[in-house]
């Protein structure tokens, strides 16, 4: 892929791991010539600042995790082209593109790569790319923000803290019109499979099928939920008991207000939540010759083209 690019460094990611990498991704743009700029980032909602100035033409690549990356998205208007030089925690965007977790090869297949239509996924309007979540996992996420490691490590730390006093709340959802309600220990819609640096949450997910994935794990105990826990790394829990998966387009949470929801591992506010759609509204760019399209087509997609087929003369 030739053209122009905006890099969002986020200098505090993964660590400091981006603010080391940063001047060997610039030489190597200068010496293969490559037209770009760059900005670096020094608090949070920088990233979305500053996607907000990207020229129109310009790929925004963002330098960083996927805190940085769902910021970016936030600022960018809708249609616009990205790109990912993956360089925080847990990276589970990149694994979801087919992109190299070795920074070096990520430039090389973004600097090569083809733009693909991904879906654009929101909740309360503000939109991420992964995974969005309400409950343990939320208030896990919050815990591990200021935990130490990489991977799965934060998560698997905070959660286990978390474990020891989260209980299930009453939650009442709305799923495509379909009302139910119940005690939840956990809900998770996702554009992508994987989250907290590996873990399957959403293994059936396909970023450009026009659905969201829901996973809901109701009123789990101590036990159920580490055995869930344990299954999610292969996406096996959606066979636990107390455990449902469907697909989606529009979904509405109530409950308690200080049930915490969390948009890519950035705790976002509380209940009420609705999640939404956009298909096919956001332009990445992936390494050359891995694109896969769904084989899944959106509900609503196969309706209105059965009718239109028994409109037809």
């Amino acid at each position: 892929m030739k053209g122009a690019y905006f890099f969002i460094v986020n200098p505090a990611a993964g660590g400091g791991r981006a603010a080391r990498l940063w001047p060997q991704i610039k030489e190597r743009l200068q010496a293969e010539g490559v037209e770009f700029e760059w900005a670096i980032t020094s608090g949070p909602t920088d990233a979305e600042e500053i996607a907000a100035r990207v020229p129109e033409d310009v790929t925004a690549v963002a330098v960083g995790g996927d805190g940085t990356l769902s910021e970016m998205i936030a600022g960018l208007p809708p249609g616009r082209s990205i790109g990912l030089i993956p360089a925080g925690r847990g990276n589970d965007f990149a694994r979801s593109a087919r992109i190299s977790l070795v920074p070096e090869e990520a430039l090389r297949q973004l600097l090569e790569g083809e733009v693909r239509p991904f879906d654009l996924p929101s909740v309360n309007g503000r939109p991420f790319l992964n995974v969005a979540g309400i409950g343990f996992d939320a208030h896990v996420a919050k815990r591990a923000q200021y935990a130490a490691g990489n991977g799965t490590l934060p998560y698997l730390s905070a959660a286990l803290r978390t474990l020891s006093w989260y209980r299930p709340r009453h939650l009442a959802l709305d799923v495509d019109g379909r009302r139910s309600e119940g005690k939840v220990f956990l809900l998770a819609v996702g554009n992508c499979r994987y989250y907290a640096g590996g873990m399957k949450i959403c293994p059936s997910a396909d970023f450009d099928d026009g659905l969201l994935d829901l996973c809901l794990a109701g009123d789990l105990g101590h036990v159920e939920a580490l055995l869930a826990l344990v299954r999610v790394f292969t996406g096996s829990h959606i066979r636990q008991r107390k455990i449902h998966y469907t697909k989606a387009h529009h979904i509405h949470v109530e409950g308690p207000e200080d049930t915490l929801v969390h948009a890519d591992g950035q705790v976002i506010g509380g209940l009420p939540a609705t999640f939404t759609l956009r298909p096919r509204a956001l332009k990445v760019v992936v390494p050359r010759g891995t694109w896969t399209p769904s084989k899944v087509t959106s509900i609503r997609q196969k309706a209105s083209a059965a009718q239109s087929l028994g409109s037809s003369p």
